[in-house]
């Protein structure tokens, strides 16, 4: 109980720079965890989980809480045309479909590598670490940063006189 408390009150106290060190430490930790229980093998499993993990959840979980707050608001003010919507959206349902389209065929016609896979605690926990550190990296100013320029330049055929919108950003920090 205490264990518990004193954890979710640790990572309440975080600083979000510091979230890509805890995501780090939280892959060696585990990858050593891994290793001593599965040797090698282990290591190169939770690694590529972690990779796997990483490259699937920013495809999937990125794009919504982080790039629809900002397209609404963006439409909202006139800025953006509203069917970056549709855009922002056909992303991750794409990747959701394609990968239950390759487990469930995985599934269909290799039944016995489906169940290795999923029996297999470094895979899983690589992914797990995967889904957690693209989930927390959003609470890192950087990461946010990062994100709203490839907003910019992903989405840029929908915004609405983007020279004007320049113009207005410029044009506000030089104002006397």
């Amino acid at each position: 109980m205490i264990f518990g408390l004193s954890s979710w009150l640790a990572l309440y106290l975080v600083r979000p720079e510091d979230v890509q060190t805890i995501i780090a430490l939280l892959f060696c930790l585990v990858l050593v965890i891994m290793g001593r229980a599965q040797g090698w093998l282990g290591l190169i499993w939770v690694s590529l989980g972690f990779l796997i993990g990483l490259f699937v959840t920013a495809r999937i979980a990125f794009p919504i809480p982080l790039g629809l707050p900002r397209a609404i608001r963006l439409v909202a003010s006139g800025e953006m045309r509203a069917a970056v919507h549709r855009r922002l959206l056909f992303t991750p349902v794409l990747w959701i479909v394609m990968l239950a389209v390759i487990v469930s065929l995985i599934g269909f016609f290799w039944p016995s590598a489906a169940a290795w896979f999923e029996g297999n605690g470094a895979l899983s926990a690589g992914l797990w670490l995967g889904l957690v550190g693209i989930l927390l990296s959003a609470l890192s100013s950087k990461s946010r940063a990062d994100f709203d320029a490839d907003f910019d330049q992903s989405y840029r055929q929908f915004y609405v006189g983007r020279s004007t919108r320049r113009r207005r950003h410029v044009s506000t920090s030089t104002r006397a």
